[in-house]
């Protein structure tokens, strides 16, 4: 490749010579959706050769840099075009400056960090320490509430207390407000090329509009109350999975996912075990309510059996089953990215933008 070409492709990005290869993507992705609304195809047809050229130059480099060969400086100084900068002298990789816990592309700490913080859990809801948790899994519970009413455009407080009072009248606010969080995820995850807060953005959504204009308020409701338990799973599952997903980086999540991992953890582990007993007879049916007691014929249990028929088999089993599904879904997740299948929809994303424009268009 000719030295003033690849000079201009660098200028054409706005670029220098040794940007990063997350740099070279942000700049592409920042100047294409500029020339998206403009409509101009011949426009974005250079951007696009010129990042490739960029993109082969970096990924040359960044090769040669973890193959920690040292290239050898001139002697005599070589000519360069005015403007363009002669590549660093790189004797490692610059990425291996970066903490490897704050890395999502780091294959030891996907494969060994999750399975060493849920044995922490395991080990601390079993000690004396657990019972400081207490109180994070009735929220976890009162969250399960909140989200089935939220998901269904309804207004809901989680209460740390064991109460969570639901709006029955439909809330625009809460149900557009949702959505325009989802767009926002959706939009920096697309700018910043993460397919996983853009995969979440649209299945949230997704699932709103089912839970909002498909269901009946009856099935609404039995949703709001089967989803205190139910979220005790699903929620905590999440929150375990979660660690693998790269957010756009203003949510600063390479930190706080260490915290909503061993959180998830002592959840899932204390809430599966517990119905495990359960559904094998060793431990009864949670009755009533946390804040009325045993009597209370509003608590969850009571209504799914007053209310909607089910027997005490049913819901054992249901529960039962859930956690399975969970339990499950997390050992997929893990599979998958301790074998890094998770860069299928990157590269898939990547050959998209970078496709050539169909004829015509």
């Amino acid at each position: 490749m000719d030295e003033p070409d690849l000079g201009a492709s660098y200028a054409a990005l706005g670029l220098q010579a040794g940007c990063s290869a997350e740099e070279v993507e942000r700049a592409f992705m920042k100047k294409n959706f500029a020339l998206i609304k403009s409509a101009d195809e011949s426009a974005r047809e250079k951007l696009r050769r010129a990042h490739d050229r960029v993109a082969a130059d970096v990924k040359a480099r960044e090769n040669q840099a973890r193959a920690n060969v040292v290239r050898e400086v001139p002697t005599t100084p070589v000519a360069r075009p005015k403007g363009i900068l002669p590549p660093p002298v790189v004797t490692h990789d610059p990425s291996a400056d970066d903490p490897a816990l704050l890395s999502f592309d780091n294959p030891l700490v996907n494969a060994v960090v999750p399975p060493l913080v849920v044995a922490l859990a395991w080990v601390v809801n079993i000690s004396p320490l657990g019972f400081f948790l207490t109180g994070f899994h009735v929220w976890v519970h009162e969250f399960g509430h909140a989200t089935a009413a939220w998901m269904s455009g309804r207004k809901a407080l989680p209460l740390p207390i064991g109460w969570t009072p639901i709006e029955p009248p439909y809330s625009p606010m809460v149900y557009f407000g949702i959505l325009l969080l989802m767009v926002i995820l959706f939009i920096a995850g697309w700018k910043e090329r993460k397919i996983w807060a853009m995969i979440a953005a649209v299945a949230i959504a997704a699932l709103q509009f089912v839970m909002t204009w498909r269901l009946t308020e009856s099935e609404q409701q039995f949703y709001w109350t089967f989803c205190g338990v139910g979220g005790e799973f699903y929620l905590s599952a999440l929150a375990i999975a979660s660690f693998y997903v790269q957010l756009p980086e203003k949510f600063r999540w390479g930190g706080c996912r260490y915290v909503f991992l061993f959180l998830g953890a002592s959840c899932f582990l204390y809430t599966y075990l517990r119905w495990r007993d359960i559904y094998h007879g060793l431990e009864d049916i949670p009755m009533g309510s946390m804040v009325n007691g045993e009597d209370d014929a509003g608590g969850d249990m009571n209504v799914l059996m007053s209310d909607y028929g089910w027997t005490h088999s049913r819901i054992r089993f249901a529960y039962h089953a859930l956690g399975n599904a969970c339990l499950v879904g997390l050992g997929v997740v893990y599979a998958v990215f301790l074998l890094r299948l998770n860069r299928i929809p990157d590269w898939i994303v990547a050959k998209l933008s970078r496709a050539e424009p169909a004829a015509g268009s």
